[in-house]
């Protein structure tokens, strides 16, 4: 659900050509994001099949997670966003839909997060193939839910997008990000306290 409401340019073209265009364009090009995190999706689980089972597995996918999670956090809590709202010419509803796919897939962001959830979901949370398969649908449904809203809002929402307002989400999603990591690493850190009690 964070990764749908960060302010990306996914995010600043949903809004103008669901308003220039209508909400059907909106709707297409939230189907394009959905099919490019499909694809990305099978890369991550290609990649977290080959991660060994048992050891240190569990650390070391925590520790990378966590490292990545702190990072972005951190990036976001420093950057600073403008408002860039795209020119829009009215096209095919198949190049919406390419519009979306090609927006989500060149932001290397994404393909890090879902291999960071594909590991976890293998080495840390020992998912089984169904878990897996619900985890992806529920995941990628409220992606889709999101972004559909904001295509029906985008009228609404493009009045109160302002360099202040997205300051204030890129503060938010990067104290959730913060959170994450560390709630990602703290079963690692207990388990060392407990050690030296």
């Amino acid at each position: 659900m964070v990764m749908s409401i960060m302010l990306g340019t996914v995010f600043f073209a949903l809004i103008q050509n669901s308003i220039d265009y209508g909400f059907r364009t909106g709707i297409y090009i939230a189907s394009g994001v959905i099919a490019s995190d499909i694809i990305l999706i099978i890369i991550s689980l290609f990649g977290a099949s080959l991660i060994p089972e048992g050891g240190k597995v569990e650390f070391v996918i925590r520790a990378i997670g966590a490292v990545f999670l702190m990072t972005y956090g951190l990036l976001n809590l420093r950057k600073k966003k403008e408002v860039q709202f795209p020119e829009t010419t009215e096209q095919h509803k198949f190049q919406y839909f390419a519009l979306g796919f090609v927006l989500n897939i060149i932001n290397p962001a994404n393909l890090f997060w879902w291999i960071a959830v594909s590991a976890n979901l293998k080495a840390v949370a020992a998912y089984s193939t169904v878990e897996t398969g619900l985890y992806y649908t529920g995941a990628l449904s409220g992606i889709f839910g999101v972004e559909v809203l904001i295509a029906y809002l985008a009228t609404t929402l493009k009045k109160f997008i302002t360099k202040r307002f997205l300051r204030n989400v890129d503060i938010v999603v990067g104290i959730l990000f913060i959170g994450f990591s560390i709630a990602l690493f703290w079963p690692v850190v207990n388990a060392w306290l407990e050690l030296y009690r």
